[in-house]
């Protein structure tokens, strides 16, 4: 899982189809203890993950509705569709990345229509 700027996080949730964005706070021992684990979950994975610290970028907390940590954040498609904090469930957090990871938003016209 890659530490990235806030910026760069952005960019990435608008530019890709799925995202895990992962909020950590410095001095959280909950935080340093999820990480890895998160990491393991989806290390044979294609998802793209990105670590923010919420004490270096503070506006995260602010942008994303952040009250505690750590928080996993989901966006499909740019947008936030499913969101864990602190205590983090993991099964379902693996369920609902594979369900996302098989939609085909590829579907012609005439495979639509016909």
């Amino acid at each position: 899982m890659q530490t990235v700027t806030f910026t760069y996080a952005q960019k990435q949730i608008a530019s890709k189809q799925l995202v895990l964005l992962y909020l950590s706070m410095p001095n959280c021992s909950v935080c340093h203890a999820v990480k890895p684990q998160v990491e393991q979950l989806f290390k044979n994975s294609s998802l793209p993950m990105f670590h923010l610290d919420a004490n270096t970028y503070p506006e995260v907390a602010s942008t994303y509705q952040v009250l505690t940590a750590p928080v996993i954040l989901l966006f499909f498609e740019g947008k936030e569709v499913h969101r864990q904090a602190r205590f983090i469930d993991f099964k379902k957090l693996e369920k609902l990345v594979k369900n996302y990871q098989s939609i085909n938003l590829s579907v012609s016209y005439d495979e639509l229509f016909s």
